[in-house]
């Protein structure tokens, strides 16, 4: 009975701190602008922030849930 008391404690606790990173607000550094999701609405902004220093390498990454 105390070892399944421990185990479920152990998942709660897990759950908790799994929950408490994904909801916290993501940080940048100071001298990089905030992460932005991409969206059909603001696609001008990633099209402007993208081509606003052409001479400086760009690194631009894609993830998908499939």
């Amino acid at each position: 009975m105390r070892r399944r008391l421990v185990t479920l404690a152990a998942l709660a606790a897990l759950f908790v701190l799994a929950a408490m990173y994904i909801g916290a607000p993501s940080k940048t550094p100071a001298n990089q602008t905030p992460l932005l999701t991409l969206s059909p609405e603001n696609f001008g902004e990633f099209v402007a922030a993208f081509d606003r220093a052409p001479d400086v390498p760009r690194l631009l990454l894609l993830f998908s849930p499939t």
